[in-house]
């Protein structure tokens, strides 16, 4: 496990490219800022890594509350580890993938040398389909329990093309958050459009940005 200064954080990682390259879309390029009213807001972390958008969040809004669900035992490691390491409070971690059913799934990772864990996906093959990957058996929850149990100002998910199976499966609770940050990895089964037409179906405005050329996107959602 490698480590490095990021700001006042001390940050630990394993894949040294990977970090750096979360690093920047995360803090400099800062594609998660949100100007909240709130300024001890709760937040829902899906997909949350090695905790790079958590400690994100923390340094925006220093007494936030976060929920933080990652399901990929390697990365929950470092995301304990810099969760504890830069003593941050309120912050709840849960080894879990957002699905469409809870229960189990298998989870995809990379089973290459390069190890590149944040991409693992439902998904065989990553989102895309373009990676070698390995599957295990991990604990599966649904948006709908969070959002069931309490009010959220922001739920921001990086889940790796399911994004649209689980906000059909919540489509009724979306009102129980003010704000989304959803990356998008669009595919066939995973439409930008489809799950726009969600949002705005509630009542939401929208705004969105291609990330990457290959079909990545950051979108918005807002209550009106």
């Amino acid at each position: 496990m490698q480590n490095s200064r990021l700001g006042s954080y001390t940050v630990y990682y394993n894949n040294s490219e990977e970090f750096h390259e979360l690093k920047r879309e995360i803090f400099t390029t800062q594609v998660y800022y949100l100007e909240l009213a709130n300024t001890k807001p709760t937040i829902l972390d899906g997909g949350a890594h090695i905790g790079l958008s958590t400690l994100y969040f923390k340094q925006l809004y220093p007494q936030a509350k976060i929920v933080a669900l990652e399901p990929l035992a390697e990365n929950a490691v470092c995301l304990e580890k810099n969760i504890y390491e830069n003593q941050l409070q309120d912050v709840q971690t849960i080894h879990a993938v957002l699905a469409e059913h809870a229960g189990t799934i298998q989870l995809n990772y990379d089973s290459s040398d390069e190890q590149w864990f944040s991409s693992a996906s439902v998904r065989v093959g990553a989102w895309n389909g373009a990676q070698k990957t390995a599957a295990r058996t991990v604990p599966a929850v649904t948006l709908n329990a969070f959002l069931e149990k309490q009010h959220f100002d922001v739920v921001k998910l990086d889940i790796e093309g399911a994004e649209l199976a689980v906000f059909n499966a919540a489509k009724n609770m979306l009102t129980a958050a003010d704000n989304y940050i959803i990356e998008v990895h669009e595919s066939k089964q995973n439409e930008l459009q489809q799950l726009e037409k969600l949002f705005i179906n509630q009542h939401f405005s929208i705004s969105k940005q291609r990330l990457t050329k290959d079909g990545l996107w950051l979108l918005q959602a807002s209550k009106t």
